[in-house]
């Protein structure tokens, strides 16, 4: 009797430990399955190139470290970095320069020169590749190269407070950066 009983606890036990592993390889099974169809899609690459595009990664990555580590040489931050693809295969990410919502810092990273030019007189209004609009309020200095734009806009009584470090700077990536 005592044998019996046992066996029926060892069953239950076992029988647990069975349905658990089943169901855990059915819930394994549904993630590859979905891992898998994200692969044979293309969705797989599409999300790793978008998440290396909003991290300034990939084939951007250079142009984004060089004006960071240049603005930090001189003792400025890009910080709250935002990007945003513009449908057309441009790419921007903006940054506050020093935290601050009065200092912006721009670079737009299109197709080819041409797709470059039209989006920037679009955005700007201007499709030359240096130029500097202003008001009372603001200034915008742009700076472009090929399929590249370096954009630096200040705003309030403090437009020209670190124009000149970043214009050097934009110089400088711009000089680098192969056609």
């Amino acid at each position: 009797m005592r044998v019996a009983k046992w066996n029926g606890k060892r069953n239950i036990v076992i029988g647990g430990l069975v349905v658990l592993s089943v169901t855990s390889l059915g819930a394994c099974s549904a993630a590859s399955v979905e891992q898998e169809r994200k692969l044979y899609n293309g969705e797989a690459t599409t999300e790793g190139n978008f998440r290396a595009k909003q991290q300034g990664h990939g084939l951007n990555g250079a142009l984004v470290k060089e004006l960071t580590t240049g603005l930090s040489d001189r003792g400025l931050k890009l910080m709250h970095n935002m990007f945003e693809e513009d449908g057309q295969g441009g790419v921007s990410y903006m940054f506050l320069l020093n935290g601050s919502a009065r200092h912006i810092v721009k670079l737009h990273v299109y197709p080819d020169a041409n797709v470059r030019s039209a989006q920037m007189e679009n955005m700007y209004g201007e499709p030359q590749e240096n130029s500097v609009l202003e008001n009372a309020l603001s200034r915008t200095t742009i700076r472009s190269k090929g399929h590249v734009s370096l954009v630096y806009s200040s705003f309030g009584g403090e437009k020209d407070k670190y124009e000149r470090d970043v214009l050097q700077v934009f110089e400088h990536v711009l000089h680098e950066l192969r056609e």
